[in-house]
């Protein structure tokens, strides 16, 4: 409540607070169930706001009753209710007497004889709520619950409405809250069905009830909300305008938005937007006038602001607003059906106790089957595993498997992949030291075991043995079989990078991924959408914000991108440019001591020249709507 009070008093601007003839400012700040979620119209009786209590030792329920007269200055009612709170509250007061409150109604100016009976009578409900040790918060109840109630009343509503409502989605819900919130969104043409109800939130419900509860006709209003409000499908009934409530029906005119989606640093953990409107007049007897849907036009803001612009006149330098137009993805698709094919890498972590490059072995050599390797390590590796010394030995050869991370990962062509000692017997046999078979592989049994003991002495929680990190949340073995066909893809980065990996015995690590595909032409129509650069710009917003879009995981299938169909020529001829960039990147050559960072850079700027550049962009453009 102090940084509401805060932000309303900065809202009043310094010369307003600081005018030497200035009276007093008072800023009530409420706490009430703004959006009335038990929608009850039973609480204004006859110009009164009632209030049950039920005191357990009445016969018949008390209330606690309010005129409007009283409710129509905040400050003066607010300061009435607590002093009556507080003094009925008072543990010098004898229980089952009722004080005097001439001093209350003279300090305040309570002179109405009806005003007068109505708060004693409150008082001595208040009373009987103390003596039965049921005061609370009663006072705080009271004045919470009164000022959103009167503020409904039509005489009473304002003509502005500003706010940034709760971002609270569906999935976050309570059981009893998810079943009001779709009665309510139902009753007014806002819920999308329970496909998409995880992608729902409470912001569109919060507005509507908002600006027919507390917006006068004519009124307008303006609202930060989530940016798949301007665009994705199940925000179609909110776009609309008409909220159909049947007790109270109500329509708005919407007259524009903005697309804040380009800016940089985001405002709030998600991409942001804010919409604009006017509530319709009702015209008699009809229905009311039509609503004007949320048009497609929007103001869009780009820029990278500067941590020091904090106040508008110096962060405004470093923004472009333009007119642009919305992209709607296509009807009916609300994210890819490629996003629960696509999985997670395994935990291949800490890589002291995996990763190898091979040796030569002694001069009498190995015998057969058999490899020597030693500890490949890195920089980035962590406490207490860096400081641990390398390990040296021999494995049995078919134990040591290819592990592609993220960094063998560039547009259309994988480089390379790193090794390491993984216990695994056969195509999906996933063995730890206590295995009935690992001991029939004498030099992976030692490394094995002694793997086990470093990890057990230097893990920070007992939780999990080596064996159940490796395959955390099964994201080992759901790889096993290898399949002939994975299409892969960064975890991270400023860009989409993805590639088709041939080879089944290579593990995916985490950083990484992947989804096996039927056919190489699938493959490579996934490879030419994931590698475009018009989908690196359609996901970035989508994408969670670190010191820039970082984060791609699984954001890239909340994009409309359709399976493919071998039969559709779209489909087809995209997979066929696919393959035509696959084809040239494949004869490209590389300095070896190039990071992939710099090939990536490299194979952007080769693929923005690329003669097929502009089709694909053209088709992928189409596809996504």
């Amino acid at each position: 409540m102090a940084l509401a009070r805060v932000t309303y008093l900065l809202a009043i601007g310094r010369e307003t607070l600081t005018f030497e003839e200035r009276g007093s400012i008072s800023v009530p700040v409420y706490l009430g169930d703004s959006v009335q979620w038990g929608q009850r119209t039973d609480l204004i009786d006859h110009g009164h706001l009632v209030i049950q209590t039920g005191t357990g030792s009445q016969l018949f329920t008390n209330e606690l009753r309010f005129s409007e007269a009283l409710l129509q200055d905040a400050s003066r009612f607010d300061v009435i209710v607590n002093e009556l709170a507080d003094k009925a509250a008072d543990p010098h007061r004898t229980q089952g007497k009722l004080p005097s409150l001439q001093a209350v109604f003279n300090r305040h100016g309570v002179t109405d004889a009806d005003d007068r009976d109505e708060l004693t009578e409150n008082f001595r409900v208040l009373c009987d709520l103390v003596d039965e040790g049921r005061n609370h918060i009663w006072s705080y109840y009271v004045r919470n619950l009164a000022r959103p109630m009167w503020l409904s009343r039509a005489e009473n509503r304002v003509d502005v409405l500003i706010g940034n409502p709760p971002w609270l989605s569906y999935r976050h819900m309570s059981a009893d809250m998810q079943k009001t919130f779709k009665e309510m969104m139902q009753a007014r043409g806002l819920w999308s069905g329970f496909e998409v109800a995880t992608h729902q939130d409470l912001s569109g419900l919060f507005i509507a009830r908002a600006v027919q509860q507390y917006l006068r006709e004519e009124g307008t209003f303006a609202f930060v909300v989530p940016n798949p409000v301007l665009d994705r499908p199940y925000w179609a009934g909110f776009r609309s305008g008409d909220w159909a409530d049947p007790d109270h029906p109500v329509k708005v005119n919407f007259t524009g938005s903005w697309d804040l989606r380009r800016l940089r640093p985001h405002f709030f953990p998600r991409a942001a937007a804010v919409v604009f409107g006017r509530r319709r007049p009702l015209a008699i007897g009809q229905q009311g006038n039509s609503a004007v849907a949320l048009s497609k036009q929007t103001e869009i803001w780009t820029g990278k602001i500067s941590k020091s612009a904090a106040r508008w006149e110096h962060a405004k330098g470093w923004i472009t607003r333009k007119a642009g137009e919305l992209r709607y993805p296509k009807e009916g698709l609300i994210s890819s059906p490629y996003r629960n094919r696509f999985g997670q890498g395994a935990t291949v972590v800490p890589k002291v106790l995996f990763f190898v490059k091979e040796q030569a072995a002694n001069s009498l050599g190995l015998g057969g089957g058999r490899v020597s390797v030693r500890s490949k390590r890195s920089n980035l590796e962590k406490k207490p595993w860096k400081e641990l010394p390398d390990r040296e030995g021999s494995v049995e050869k078919q134990f040591v498997r290819p592990v592609l991370l993220g960094e063998h990962v560039v547009p259309y062509r994988i480089m390379g992949a790193d090794k390491a000692v993984l216990p695994i017997e056969g195509t999906n046999t996933l063995m730890d030291g206590e295995h009935d078979h690992l001991d029939r592989y004498p030099d992976l049994a030692k490394w094995w075991r002694d793997a086990e003991r470093l990890w057990d002495d230097n893990r920070s929680s007992e939780r999990l043995s080596l064996t159940e990190q490796l395959n955390f949340r099964k994201k080992l073995t759901e790889q096993l079989p290898g399949a002939p066909l994975r299409v892969v893809y960064g975890a991270s980065g400023m860009h989409v990078s993805a590639a088709l990996m041939e080879d089944p015995n290579a593990v995916i690590e985490h950083v990484l991924y992947w989804a096996a595909v039927a056919t190489r032409q699938e493959g490579m129509y996934l490879l030419a959408l994931l590698n475009a650069p018009r989908l690196t710009e359609a996901v970035r917003p989508l994408m969670s914000y670190g010191k820039d879009e970082r984060h791609i995981d699984k954001a890239v299938w909340e994009l409309p991108i359709p399976d493919f169909d071998p039969f559709d020529p779209k489909h087809v001829r995209i997979a066929e440019l696919g393959e035509a960039e696959a084809l040239r990147i494949a004869e490209l050559k590389f300095d070896v001591d190039s990071s992939y960072i710099k090939i990536r850079r490299a194979l952007r700027d080769f693929l923005l020249s690329s003669p097929d550049a502009e089709e694909l962009d053209q088709l992928v453009t189409e596809l996504l709507g």
